[in-house]
């Protein structure tokens, strides 16, 4: 396994996730968009969200950014407050740990006894992503960014068209320099998530989801797969999740074990470049 892989992984997750975006950063404040709001179907979509307090589940994860890694997880939240993705690639000993807090995240490599610990802000570039928006992207379901999981009190601010047997949710409001969208076939399941440049038409960053369930959750992705640029690397991984248990105790570990060497912010963004 190569020096940096184990830290590299778990850090690319955090940017994916964490970012929703390209290498490039939101250029100001929200822009207004004025748009017609298609209520049925934000209606049926709605209908297929269903509500959560903890989960925990295990799962594998391969990773491609210019040397590849794969290994298995186990993933646990706690709803709006914490993400935890433990890496056990071998006979499930942890090996690094990776955890998203409301305002920090957090990267354990326990082979090179080293840590990254930073804000959140490191990662979103000034794009309000909230804790709740990064489960949504893990799970596969539609949220407005800032403001959670798409729901009654939040369907007057999508529009919702229906393009070839599927549904495409936008926000109304978009940040200047791109735009994001949910696409979901006939059923109510969700098939991706896209990040556009504005005035463009190919995605920059997409999440791609397969193994749509009807969980006591709503409908749940049980795969996804993220292709992104960050610092003008290709990245892209496949994360794969087993049956997921919703609602028990769910123990998030936030220690950093002593005598750790911590990584600075220049270090974290030189793994990108090499």
């Amino acid at each position: 396994m190569k020096n940096k892989l184990i830290i590299l992984s778990l850090i690319t997750i955090a940017a994916l996730l964490t970012a929703c975006g390209t290498s490039r950063k939101a250029a100001g404040n929200l822009s207004n968009v004025q748009t017609t709001t298609t209520a049925d179907p934000v209606d049926a979509v709605v209908a297929t969200l269903g509500d959560w307090q903890t989960l925990q589940t295990g799962g594998n994860i391969t990773l491609n950014a210019g040397s590849s890694f794969s290994s298995s997880i186990q993933v646990r939240m706690v709803r709006d407050q914490a993400i935890y993705i433990s890496l056990r690639p071998l006979l499930g000993i942890e090996v690094g740990k990776l955890l998203i807090t409301a305002d920090s995240v957090y990267a354990v490599d326990k082979v090179h006894k080293r840590y990254v610990a930073e804000k959140v802000a490191l990662l979103t570039a000034g794009i309000p992503v909230t804790v709740s928006d990064v489960q949504d992207i893990f799970l596969g379901r539609p949220f407005i960014i800032g403001q959670g999981t798409l729901s009654e009190g939040l369907k007057q601010q999508v529009t919702a068209s229906s393009e070839s047997n599927r549904t495409v949710v936008t926000a109304n409001e978009q940040y200047k320099g791109y735009g994001y969208a949910f696409t979901l076939d006939k059923t109510g399941r969700i098939v991706s998530l896209d990040i556009t440049p504005t005035g463009g038409s190919t995605a920059d960053y997409q999440v791609k989801y397969a193994d749509v369930r009807s969980t006591r959750a709503g409908n749940i992705a049980h795969s996804i797969k993220v292709n992104a640029t960050i610092e003008k690397k290709k990245l892209d991984f496949s994360l794969t999740y087993k049956n997921i248990d919703w609602n028990g105790d769910v123990k998030i570990d936030r220690n950093i074990p002593g005598g750790y060497t911590r990584m600075n912010a220049k270090d974290l963004f030189n793994l990108f470049s090499n």
